[in-house]
C-alpha cells in the first residue's frame, strides 16, 4: 500500500508565494551567518575593516537584513499555508517598497540615481515587484472565497515536489542575478570597468552574452520545476517532467564522461557530480511515480481491503471460539 497524505490547499499564487518565502528564508539564514562571523572575528574575515566602530555598524546591518529577510519568510509561508494570515506579510512588503522609494529619493537629492545599484534594485524587484504582487494576489483570491486543491501525494511525489521547488529556486536566483548585473552592465559602455558590490568588472559583449546564457538557463530551470511540481501534484502528467529530467540526465552524463576522458577520474567539478546525482534522483522518482497506482486504484483497494477485513475478522473469532 502507498502511503498518501493530502496536500495543503494552495493556489498557484500561494504555492509561487510558498517557493519565494522558502527562498529568501535561506537567503535570511546566509545572511545572518555572514553577520555573526563579522562580528564574531572583528572583520578578520576581510568583509570589514579593523575598525570596531565600522566593525559593529557592518554586521549590525546584515543582521538587521537577515532579520528582515527571516521575517519576511516565516509571514510569507505563514500566508503560503491560509490566506487569511495575508495581511501581516503585505503590510511587511508595502513597508519595505516605501523604504526602498524613500532611499531613491534622497539618493536623487544628493544628485545619484541609485536605483541601478545592486542592492537597491534586487530589493525594488523581489519586495514591489514580487512579494507584494503575491500578497495583493492572495489576499484577492482570500476576499474572493477562491480556494487551493489539495492533493494526494505519495512518498515518492512528496519528494519530488521538494526538489522541483529547489530547481525552481536555482532558477529564479540565476535569474535575479543575471537580470541584476545585466542592467547594472548596461549602465556602462563596453570596455569600462564596472564595480558591482566591490567587484571590479570589465563590461564587454562577451560577458553580456554568459548573462544572457544565464538568464536561459534560468528559464529552463524554472519550466523543469513547474512541470515537476505539475507531475508530483497529478502523477498521469508526469510524463514531460520524466522526459526533460532524462534528457538532462544524459547531457550531464556525456560531460561527466567527457571530463574523465580528458581530465582523469578527478577532472569532473563538484557542480557537474552534483547536478548529475540530482538529476539521477529526480528521473527515478518521476519513474516510481510512473508506474505507482493511481489514486482512484489506490482508493478502490482501499474500498475492497476495508470490505473484505470483517469477513476476515470473523472467521478468527469463529475459529478462536472452537
Amino acid at each position: 500500500m502507498i502511503d498518501l497524505k493530502p496536500s495543503v490547499p494552495r493556489t498557484p499564487a500561494q504555492a509561487v508565494l510558498r517557493i519565494v518565502s522558502i527562498f529568501m528564508a535561506l537567503l535570511g539564514a546566509l545572511a545572518l551567518l555572514g553577520g555573526v562571523l563579522v562580528l564574531a572575528t572583528d572583520g578578520s574575515v576581510g568583509i570589514a575593516s579593523g575598525d570596531l566602530w565600522a566593525i559593529a555598524t557592518f554586521g549590525g546591518i546584515i543582521v538587521v537584513v537577515a532579520g528582515l529577510l527571516l521575517l519576511t519568510a516565516v509571514l510569507g509561508l505563514a500566508a503560503s499555508n491560509n490566506s487569511a494570515r495575508v495581511g501581516p506579510y503585505r503590510f511587511l512588503c508595502y513597508l519595505v517598497g516605501l523604504g526602498v522609494l524613500v532611499a531613491i529619493a534622497w539618493g536623487w537629492g544628493l544628485g545619484t540615481f541609485i536605483l541601478f545599484n545592486p542592492i537597491i534594485l534586487t530589493t525594488t524587484i523581489v519586495y514591489v515587484l514580487v512579494c507584494s504582487r503575491l500578497a495583493d494576489k492572495v489576499k484577492e483570491e482570500h476576499d474572493s472565497g477562491v480556494r487551493g486543491e489539495t492533493f494526494l501525494r505519495s512518498r515518492h511525489q512528496r519528494v519530488l515536489h521538494l526538489l522541483s521547488e529547489v530547481v525552481i529556486m536555482k532558477g529564479v536566483l540565476t535569474a535575479v542575478v543575471a537580470g541584476v548585473l545585466i542592467v547594472a552592465l548596461l549602465a556602462y559602455g563596453e570596455g569600462e570597468q564596472a564595480v558591482i558590490s566591490g567587484v571590479s568588472l570589465t563590461v564587454s559583449e562577451a560577458m553580456l552574452v554568459v548573462l544572457a546564457a544565464a538568464a536561459v538557463s534560468a528559464g529552463v530551470n524554472l519550466l523543469v520545476g513547474c512541470l515537476g511540481i505539475w507531475g508530483s501534484n497529478r502523477p498521469q502528467r508526469i510524463r514531460p517532467f520524466l522526459v526533460l529530467s532524462s534528457l538532462a540526465l544524459a547531457a550531464d552524463v556525456v560531460q561527466v564522461v567527457v571530463t574523465v576522458v580528458e581530465h582523469g577520474p578527478l577532472g569532473p567539478s563538484f557542480d557537474l557530480v552534483f547536478d548529475l546525482l540530482f538529476m539521477a534522483g529526480c528521473t527515478y522518482l518521476a519513474v516510481r511515480i510512473l508506474r505507482q497506482p493511481t489514486p482512484e486504484e489506490l482508493m478502490a483497494q482501499a474500498v475492497g481491503a476495508a470490505m473484505v477485513a470483517p469477513v476476515g475478522e470473523q472467521a478468527e473469532g469463529e475459529v478462536a471460539g472452537a
